[in-house]
């Protein structure tokens, strides 16, 4: 019985850990592309449609950050598109006319000018995977209390 519990133990360690690497790529990979967007993204005026409030936490603290709506043109052609970046008040209002950095080969990857398009880029991916590190990590090592507490008995 203790055999077969340890290699479950073991499989489920061997597993968070394989999840924490792929995690943790993921979100080096994430913070690559927005370093990659910040240097080929182009300048353009965009008109706030709309401002969409999040609640998140950071560091501990409840914030709440808005993602604008925008309208911009590119090319001949009409985009409107959410940007990927959310600001803290003051954010623009309804109408107002903003600055903004497109990606070209994506035009619907829209920053405002003034964010900083690499902050908080990979952050959640980068979060979970030290979470599913550290259970990989202490899963043999709590198995290995729970079998000497168990063998004390």
């Amino acid at each position: 019985m203790n055999l077969a519990l340890s290699v479950v133990m073991l499989g489920a360690a061997v597993l968070a850990l394989l999840a924490g690497v792929v995690l943790a790529v993921v979100g080096l990979r994430q913070r690559r592309e927005a370093a990659g967007f910040g240097e080929r993204s182009e300048p353009t005026t965009a008109e706030v449609l709309e401002s969409l409030p999040k609640d998140v936490a950071m560091a501990g603290e409840p914030v709440t950050i808005y993602y604008q709506q925008l309208r911009y043109r590119v090319g001949e052609r009409d985009v409107e598109a959410q940007t990927m970046t959310g600001v803290e008040p003051p954010v623009p209002h309804v109408g107002e006319q903003v600055e903004v950095r497109y990606d070209p080969r994506h035009p619907s990857r829209v920053v405002l000018a003034s964010a900083d398009p690499v902050a908080g880029a990979g952050a959640t991916s980068m979060a979970l995977a030290r979470m599913m590190l550290g259970l990989g990590m202490s899963l043999p090592v709590a198995w290995v209390v729970i079998l000497g507490i168990a063998r004390t008995l």
